[in-house]
């Protein structure tokens, strides 16, 4: 059997020299068409921005309290827990919201759908940006997480970086003002409707944590996440890789030529066989 191999080997490459002109002509041919495409495809380029979770290390005591407090605060419906903000601030990063929101912001989905006819266009916009143009990576021992955005032009593509984690920002943002201004105004009338002193005291001490969060949502900037290293317009594009395309078209149209030369090699011998 391997000897058999080796004959039919040795015995292809014998009929690809004999028509190594056709060979060569069909592999031209697909390296030409190759380098065809990658003229003709756009470039993209990505830029890239590493941003790290803020730590609110400023609040006292507060999370003992809310610990103390956390079977009053479930009964009243209040929020005033911080354990689990982390989780909530890096699902919120990776959340279909923040894509459909962003998307909606910049006005993306002529840009992404181009003239296709869809049904739902705005939802085919945002599932082709976070499949196709959005790469999220974390770094569990360094504690980043870094964004990256493709576009075909590369100022574009750093300025969306950058405005993604400010829109994420704006969102925990809006969220926090929200609920502390809800828990405020009810621990308020609860407290007006309270003549114990120790639950006054405990109720004055939340007013403040959430009093202390409201302006920490109104002052800080980079409420949520804080920019590590921004993004800048990159210089090099990630694709089209020409070169590859090129040589990946040559090796392509050679093999294709070799088989089309060793069909013509038996379907030549058919003719003999048959009269012998």
């Amino acid at each position: 059997m391997e000897k058999e191999k080796e004959i039919d080997v040795v015995s292809l490459f014998w009929i690809v020299w004999d028509q190594k002109f056709l060979v060569l002509t069909i592999a031209l041919l697909g390296g030409a068409y190759a380098a065809f495409l990658a003229i003709r495809a756009v470039p993209m380029y990505q830029a890239q921005v590493t941003v790290t979770e803020v730590r609110d290390s400023g609040l006292g005591g507060a999370g003992s309290l809310v610990g103390q407090l956390g079977g009053l605060a479930s009964v009243a419906g209040l929020n005033l827990g911080s354990g689990g903000q982390d989780a909530e601030r890096a699902a919120i990063l990776q959340s279909r919201g923040l894509v459909e929101a962003f998307v909606k912001h910049y006005n993306l989905v002529p840009l992404i759908t181009g003239n296709a006819k869809l049904k739902n266009p705005e939802w085919f916009a945002v599932e082709s940006f976070r499949r196709k143009l959005l790469d999220m990576h974390d770094d569990k021992l360094k504690g980043t997480t870094t964004i990256t955005i493709e576009w075909s032009d590369p100022v574009v593509a750093a300025r969306w970086a950058n405005d993604f984690v400010g829109l994420a920002n704006e969102l925990l943002r809006s969220r926090t003002i929200e609920e502390a201004t809800r828990n405020i105004e009810y621990l308020n009338k609860q407290l007006a409707q309270t003549k114990v002193v120790e639950i006054q005291s405990v109720m004055y001490s939340l007013i403040e944590n959430q009093t202390k969060a409201l302006m920490l949502a109104h002052g800080r900037a980079e409420y949520a996440f804080t920019i590590v290293d921004p993004a800048v317009p990159p210089e090099v594009r990630v694709s089209p890789r020409r070169t590859l395309m090129v040589i990946s078209g040559l090796f392509i149209g050679g093999f294709v030529g070799s088989i089309v030369a060793w069909a013509r090699k038996t379907l030549r011998r058919r003719p003999t066989l048959a009269t012998t």
